[in-house]
């Protein structure tokens, strides 16, 4: 299988969602991802397969099975995925 440098690329639009090419371990990911863009509140890392296609104003990426001709390894997460108070260091929210 091909090896992916960490590389940490914003791919959404509307919601904050970053990218890198390969699956990644997730703890590394997300220090990196929370370093490159610190504010985001991102969180909910995953290893996904993706397939890219062309767009108008760029491209777009689509998850995928494994086996889907063109799908490559990807992990990712999202604005305000599970978690997202833990990866970017808040102080969670105590019971009363």
């Amino acid at each position: 299988m091909r090896n992916y440098p960490l590389e940490i690329e914003n791919v959404g639009d509307d919601t904050y969602i970053v990218m890198s090419r390969g699956h990644h371990d997730l703890s590394e990911f997300m220090r990196e991802a929370v370093k490159t863009y610190p504010g985001w509140q991102l969180g909910g890392p995953e290893q996904v397969w993706c397939k890219t296609t062309p767009a108008r104003d760029g491209r777009r990426y689509h998850f995928v099975n494994q086996k889907t001709r063109g799908a490559w390894p990807a992990t990712y997460c999202w604005e305000y995925g599970e978690g997202w108070k833990d990866w970017n260091g808040m102080p969670q929210e105590q019971p009363e």
